[in-house]
């Protein structure tokens, strides 16, 4: 019974001892001057790293209207931020209501302090304290990366830590700040961080990332969706569904967007076949019209010069991985515009021939699709004077028609 009675009774005793340690440090900050109070906080046992560090920040906040360029004060106050602890299993068992306090705080002293250490310490540690106080913070920092962002701030106000918290916690409207912040090039040393933050952001907004590119130039939407293509965290899924909906965004408005610059049309092009290929390598069947209609957009590019041959021959060939009639009326009606060019070379000397590894990538297409929509336009090939590789091609592909 005894012993029973010994480890409660022993339990107690060491609390006490530890609350009464806790008040005699609380008491030496209180009563001590700005150099001594640096001290206690440099020196802080880990059960008191909470309780002082707020006194420290209070304290800060309260006299920084009298004191804001004094360097001990700013000292401390930087002391007391980087001694908040930084484990998440220790900060879950910190009060609600502490956490909230602190989050509020450490906007505070960001606001108050201008300094690059002390600000680089608030946001590291601002994004662990935000979890019951998250739409504030968020909007803090949203608020702080847009002014920055239209006032051009120079490297000195830790911009970077801001864009890696936001990537953690940010909302919609984040996305969108980040994005211009990214698109932009606005400050080149932080792209990285930028396209991070931007692709962790971009995997839960869907609608949001929609909207970016009906909103964006060629040119940044082809980067876009080359950062997500790229990324590991970026699904199979959510990447089909932006190729699909963003490559049907730049078709209907493909005038528009060509007609932006002397690049455009270039990088229209390059997010065309990117775009197609996601679409196709991983046979996203729902998006059969929408590529069909990119093949034709394709071609009428190729016709004009703004797309390399090469390129369109990869649009051809990749299609077929989402068969549909449309696309083989398509091919086959692109296949008979080549043996009408031929047909006239026979008639006139000085009518120019098809490309040849163009007609070749059309009568593959055609035997992989199998449809025989295609049949005539292929046994034409066979009657006209195409080079003996082409015409034995027509024929394999004949032979790969479904009846």
């Amino acid at each position: 019974m005894k012993k029973l009675l010994l480890f409660p009774l022993l339990t107690f005793i060491f609390s006490s001892l530890l609350f009464s340690q806790s008040a005699v440090t609380e008491k030496k900050f209180i009563k001590g001057s700005l150099s001594e109070k640096i001290k206690i906080i440099e020196n802080l046992e880990e059960k008191e790293s909470v309780l002082i560090p707020q006194k420290a920040l209070f304290f800060a906040i309260e006299n920084a209207a009298s004191l804001s360029s004094d360097d001990e004060l700013r000292t401390l106050v930087t002391a007391a931020v980087k001694a908040l602890p930084d484990d998440p299993e220790k900060i879950k068992k910190i009060k609600t209501s502490t956490q909230k306090s602190i989050s509020e705080n450490l906007m505070t002293v960001f606001k108050l302090f201008k300094n690059t250490e002390l600000r680089s310490a608030v946001m590291e540690k601002l994004a662990l304290y935000s979890r019951d106080s998250l739409p504030l913070v968020v909007s803090f920092l949203n608020d702080y990366l847009e002014t920055a962002f239209k006032t051009d701030a120079s490297a000195e106000n830790v911009l970077e830590e801001a864009i890696v918290a936001l990537g953690k916690i940010g909302n919609e409207a984040s996305l969108t700040i980040i994005y211009n912040i990214w698109a932009k090039k606005i400050w080149p040393e932080y792209q990285e961080s930028a396209g991070v933050a931007l692709v962790s952001l971009a995997q839960d907004s869907f609608s949001d990332v929609i909207k970016i590119f009906s909103l964006s130039q060629i040119a940044d939407s082809a980067h876009f969706f080359a950062l997500l293509h790229k990324s590991s965290k970026i699904s199979q899924n959510f990447l089909c569904e932006v190729a699909e909906n963003a490559i049907l965004i730049a078709i209907n408005n493909a005038e528009k967007l060509k007609a932006f610059d002397k690049d455009s049309p270039k990088f229209f092009a390059s997010f065309q076949l990117e775009a197609q290929e996601v679409l196709c390598e991983h046979k996203w069947s729902h998006a059969a019209q929408v590529i069909n209609s990119n093949v034709l957009l394709a071609k009428k590019a190729w016709n004009d010069g703004s797309m390399k041959e090469s390129d369109f021959i990869r649009i051809i060939e990749s299609s077929v991985r989402i068969p549909s009639q449309a696309l083989a009326q398509s091919l086959t009606d692109m296949l008979s515009e080549c043996n009408g060019k031929v047909e006239q070379a026979g008639k006139d000397g000085n009518a120019s021939m098809p490309a040849k590894s163009v007609v070749l990538a059309l009568i593959s297409a055609l035997g992989e699709l199998g449809d025989k929509t295609a049949f005539d336009t292929l046994l034409f090939v066979t009657y006209l004077s195409y080079p003996l590789d082409v015409i034995d091609a027509a024929k394999a592909s004949l032979a790969k028609l479904n009846w």
